[in-house]
């Protein structure tokens, strides 16, 4: 009898240039990058996860880079105040502040940071949420936060995919001169943005996935990760989402994590990428109180797993995980 398997499987290519455990991997972009960048910060890869806060349509990506290759620092004079807080248009409200001072530092130093990574990056990892943008009508200018500012202060609009292309055919080709051995990866966020209807957020998700291609197409080393299409296809069932309908829930989440892994690490990474998660569960665990020597034997052997793993993995990050099992041997052992 036929196995029917009753879903579409999505097969993505294998990358031409697999991540190592050794790469320094930056993402960037909507709440769906800082999903999957957020579980390789876990598993102890060398990561950063969007710097400026979540962006969701290309061109405030794309200037999010042009302000970090050109050190392009905030002044005063790019700030603006509401309700007792200062803001700027193009950062996320992590950075809103009722001293202007600290607002600013904050940004630049952010710049800074991200100027440092980016330097050293083996990999982008970019995901675009949204083609709709708001430009404000002022500064004639798209922003990445309205700030709760009034809806009349800007104009709201769809990009058309050359709009999209021709930003980041640009931007690509700075971003090489910047740092040569620097690779691309795509991907579209499959959460749902319904403020225009279901047809209006697939207008907006085909945009962003004719741009992709094209850019694809035009460059070596820049490729596509299907999330948006594993959710839809592979995961076509609203079991998969949480309670708003339109995010993906922490099953779909890992799912698309996984695979995104299985296609884009090499062999030794997939290997670590496993092997860390007795590491992630150690850190979890909480002793019961009522066997200090078992819980002293567990952490040494925690921290000899650390030392073995540290070996084998020498580019691992696993520093901050020795400090904190040897603090806690050192603390069981004066009590």
């Amino acid at each position: 009898m036929q196995d029917y398997l009753f879903r579409t499987p999505v097969t993505p290519p294998r990358a031409k240039d697999p991540i190592s455990v050794a790469s320094n991997l930056f993402f960037i972009g909507s709440c769906f990058a800082e999903n999957i960048g957020r579980h390789l910060v876990d598993a102890r890869f060398n990561v950063l996860v969007n710097p400026f806060g979540v962006l969701y349509n290309p061109l405030s990506i794309a200037a999010a880079f042009d302000s970090i290759i050109d050190l392009a620092y905030v002044s005063e004079d790019d700030l603006v105040e509401r309700d007792g807080l200062w803001h700027n248009f193009m950062y996320h409200g992590k950075f809103s502040n009722p001293d202007k001072n600290i607002c600013m530092e904050n940004i630049n130093i952010a710049i800074d940071e991200a100027r440092d990574f980016l330097e050293k990056a083996d990999y982008l990892i970019i995901t675009f949420g949204t083609a709709w943008v708001y430009e404000h009508k002022l500064l004639q200018k798209v922003v990445a936060n309205c700030h709760k500012f009034p809806d009349s202060d800007f104009r709201r609009y769809r990009l058309e995919p050359d709009e999209v292309v021709d930003a980041w055919k640009e931007l690509i080709i700075r971003l090489r001169v910047f740092n040569p051995g620097l690779k691309v990866i795509f991907t579209v966020s499959p959460v749902r943005h319904l403020k225009d209807g279901a047809h209006g957020n697939q207008l907006s998700k085909a945009v962003l996935l004719l741009a992709i291609d094209k850019l694809v197409d035009l460059f070596d080393k820049v490729e596509y990760f299907p999330a948006y299409e594993i959710l839809m296809d592979e995961l076509r069932d609203y079991r998969f989402y949480d309670r708003s309908m339109v995010h993906p829930d922490g099953f779909a989440v890992e799912y698309i994590v996984t695979r995104f892994c299985e296609n884009f690490l090499d062999e030794e990474a997939q290997k670590f990428y496993k092997e860390v998660d007795r590491l992630i569960k150690a850190r979890s665990h909480r002793p019961s109180g009522h066997n200090t020597v078992q819980y002293i034997q567990f952490v040494s052997r925690t921290l000899s797993y650390i030392h073995e793993l540290s070996l084998r993995y020498p580019e691992a990050r696993l520093e901050d995980d020795r400090l904190w099992f040897q603090k806690i041997l050192e603390d069981l052992n004066k009590s």
